[in-house]
């Protein structure tokens, strides 16, 4: 058998946790894919896989040599595409993942114009609010909102978020504005948090000697973007929030900005891959297309606001 298939089919089996599933994505026979693993695993001398009744898993060994596989596939499909110069000819598929709120309320309102551009391209967009193994889950790249942590990835800087202060017209009506600082001992922070920890509240302001905290009231944490816009639009708490996306509430009314003396810092969104020689023409692609699409977004925000 081909090793390229055995590759592809070791890869789609390690992503999506089962023979028949990826059977089911690839189009094939169940016993064809098993069949490449076997194959591959007997070339290399070891066991990549547990198998289950219903299920499979890495072994260690799989899981050191899954990224190798993923990179040998990445090479060849980048080598094989490379003279591509006609974008209408791009072809395949390209796995990204973002937060929901990025998806919902920048990507998805612009994509149209990636996709008339690219007809042939397949995206697959995932939207967790919480960190993934990009090697396991088989994604291309990753759109990160905030200060990224150590990582063998490779880092795109997009751009910086305009952030504000906001509380909902409902709760400025039950509490009150915040006027000052010291206001914020008698209101509610909405705590943004991705592992929900039992830390308190931490409200986040700029000063001419860099980012300051101070420790406030908070009686709701959440985890995912969307949670964190919906308790602020329902009056939960005060939420510091990207510009981008609540300029209609803000100008409405819906949404008050608060403490405009005392903003959070700007919040990087970055673009992260995997490490490689050369990327493959669809992720050059999407985000050659990403950072022009992203300038436009920052250049009518600071229009409008």
């Amino acid at each position: 058998m081909d090793k390229f298939d055995m590759f592809t089919r070791f890869s789609e089996t390690a992503r999506i946790g089962s023979f028949s599933g990826a059977a089911d994505y690839l189009g094939l026979p169940k016993s064809s894919v098993s069949q490449a693993v076997q194959s591959l695993e007997a070339l290399l001398g070891t066991r990549l896989l547990h198998r289950s009744t219903r299920r499979v898993s890495l072994t260690p060994d799989g899981e050191a040599f899954l990224p190798q596989c993923r990179a040998l596939l990445a090479e060849l499909e980048a080598m094989e595409t490379q003279f591509v110069s006609n974008p209408a000819d791009l072809r395949g598929e390209l796995r990204v993942d973002m937060p929901s709120r990025f998806a919902s309320n920048i990507l998805i309102p612009k994509l149209a114009d990636f996709t008339e551009r690219h007809p042939n391209l397949r995206l697959r967009i995932s939207s967790y609010d919480h960190r993934i193994d990009m090697i396991k889950e088989g994604i291309d790249c990753v759109i990160r909102v905030g200060e990224l942590t150590d990582s063998s990835l490779i880092a795109r800087p997009l751009l910086h978020y305009r952030m504000v202060n906001c509380v909902s017209q409902s709760y400025a009506n039950r509490f009150g504005i915040p006027k000052t600082l010291d206001d914020l001992q008698h209101h509610r922070l909405i705590d943004y948090s991705h592992s929900l920890s039992q830390r308190p509240g931490e409200f986040e302001y700029t000063t001419a000697s860099g980012t300051q905290t101070l420790t406030m009231p908070s009686t709701l944490a959440v985890n995912g973007t969307e949670a964190y816009y919906a308790a602020c639009l329902h009056g939960l708490g005060i939420a510091q929030i990207p510009v981008v996306g609540v300029e209609q509430q803000i100008a409405s009314g819906e949404l008050i900005c608060v403490l405009e003396a005392y903003q959070p810092p700007p919040m990087p969104v970055n673009l992260l891959y995997p490490s490689r020689q050369q990327l493959s023409p669809r992720l050059t692609a999407f985000a050659n297309w990403l950072v022009a699409m992203l300038i436009q977004v920052k250049s009518n925000t600071a229009h409008h606001t």
